[in-house]
């Protein structure tokens, strides 16, 4: 389940990237505010369309300590789907998600300048 999970939001995050930088930045130039803003806007969309999937990891990882039988005995990710939607509607899967997007927003913007810049600098210094 993590793996998928982080499969999926790496997978949205890089192509969310990609294509952010292509509209904000066309001429492709090393740009620190334009990778900042690409990149925290990548990660907050990436982490807002995997929620359900982080919702659900949640419930299985904390099945082991409920003290509701439904949630002990729920068996992988179609189950923990199944139950969420049951209990709480879709609004279930969107539990969290403020702070998930909030904590995702910096920490992608700063992960995605600092990988420009070095390989900015890394190509202007003949090192690639």
């Amino acid at each position: 389940m993590f793996c998928e999970d982080v499969l999926t939001f790496q997978g949205i995050q890089f192509a969310s990237y990609d294509s952010l930088s292509k509209i904000l930045n066309p001429q492709r130039k090393h740009d620190p505010f334009i990778h900042c803003i690409s990149g925290g806007l990548a990660g907050a969309l990436a982490a807002a369309a995997t929620n359900p999937l982080d919702v659900a990891k949640t419930l299985l990882q904390t099945r082991g300590t409920s003290t509701d039988a439904a949630i002990r005995n729920c068996d992988g990710l179609p189950g923990a789907l199944r139950l969420i939607y049951e209990r709480d509607g879709a609004h279930g899967f969107l539990r969290g998600i403020r702070p998930r997007v909030i904590q995702m927003f910096p920490s992608t913007a700063i992960c995605w300048t600092v990988y420009e810049f070095f390989k900015h600098f890394l190509y202007r210094n003949g090192g690639v």
